[in-house]
């Protein structure tokens, strides 16, 4: 299960030595073989279907996918042209990119989604948590921020009107809810719907609140909140365009297909994602991949990143990306 330290999280550590360290360029004559990573949560998804195909368009080489369980690890993957394309929370690319990282952001998607789940009957809304005891995870990181930021819209202090209390990882909040020693957790999916799926096959109704329909409600946007998306080494967009423009359309028919096909690509993928394939399938069924490219999303993403500046400038490396951050 996904860590603070091992998903969201980034140290600055190193980062400023990132310019003189990227030394290895993809090009065109040395790229026999395009090596893409992400993380073992849902927002790696295309890149593993992609990973798989066995019908290729012509521009694109022979791919493999990488799991990193470690941003450090990603970071060194990157650096070195090990890696040339990664899953990312969108947070994490915007630092590595402000950072000096010559890294390019190719899409948003959904594969973030955070939920609220509570046993407590009398939950039904967001706002129904003020006053109530909440238990979340990655103090001081992304999901704390976001939950803190959708509760200051609404109207309730974080700090006085509700009970908030952390844990390190995802999964001791799933455990702490199905073991009653929590009523009220904040998880990611498919942890969410592992939890439901759990409790229900024990006799526990849980009510599950989506931030990101909240974060519509509150900021009239029409892009969901985007936390996740795929980033690629800016020699690869620079030198490489037909590849990034095969990718971006390889991308696009891999969302299609796992859309189309939640129980064949949760049969596929759950051991990719450490899950039962019921889990991911159900978690498919009820939140399809959806994906925009950097350039069409920016606008949201910019509005996203000045909500986490406002809240804590680290979160995205102090400023906002400039326009060669964003892919067409």
């Amino acid at each position: 299960m996904i860590t603070r330290r091992n998903f969201l999280s980034i140290s600055a550590k190193s980062l400023a030595l990132f310019p003189f360290l990227f030394s290895t360029r993809a090009n065109a004559a040395s790229l026999s073989k395009l090596v893409l990573a992400g993380p073992p949560a849902p927002l790696s998804l295309p890149l593993a279907r992609l990973a798989k195909k066995t019908t290729l368009p012509t521009a694109l080489p022979n791919m493999e996918m990488r799991q990193w369980r470690n941003p450090d690890i990603m970071r060194a993957w990157m650096i070195s042209g090990e890696v040339q394309v990664s899953a990312a929370p969108s947070n994490a690319a915007a630092i590595l990119y402000n950072k000096g990282l010559p890294v390019r952001l190719l899409d948003v998607n959904n594969g973030g989604i955070l939920s609220i789940l509570t046993s407590n009957p009398s939950i039904k809304k967001f706002t129904d948590i003020k006053g109530k005891k909440v238990l979340l995870f990655f103090r001081g990181d992304t999901p704390d921020m976001i939950v803190r930021y959708l509760a200051t819209k609404q109207g309730i202090s974080p700090d006085t009107d509700m009970d908030i209390s952390y844990v390190d990882s995802p999964f001791e909040a799933l455990q702490m809810l199905l073991s009653s020693r929590a009523e009220t957790v904040l998880l990611p999916e498919p942890a969410a719907t592992a939890a439901i799926m759990k409790g229900k096959s024990h006799g526990m109704k849980l009510t599950r609140i989506v931030l990101h329909d909240v974060w519509e409600q509150v900021t009239d946007s029409k892009l969901p909140l985007p936390l996740g998306g795929t980033i690629c080494q800016a020699s690869l967009a620079e030198e490489n365009p037909e590849i990034i423009k095969e990718l971006q359309i390889g991308i696009k028919q891999s969302i299609k297909w796992i859309n189309q096909h939640p129980a064949e690509a949760a049969q596929k993928f759950a051991g990719f994602f450490g899950l039962k394939a019921p889990v991911l399938q159900k978690s498919l069924e009820t939140f399809p991949v959806s994906q925009l490219t950097a350039k069409v999303a920016k606008k949201d993403l910019e509005f996203y990143y000045t909500t986490l500046i406002e809240m804590s400038p680290k979160l995205i490396g102090g400023k906002l990306p400039d326009d060669a951050f964003y892919l067409g």
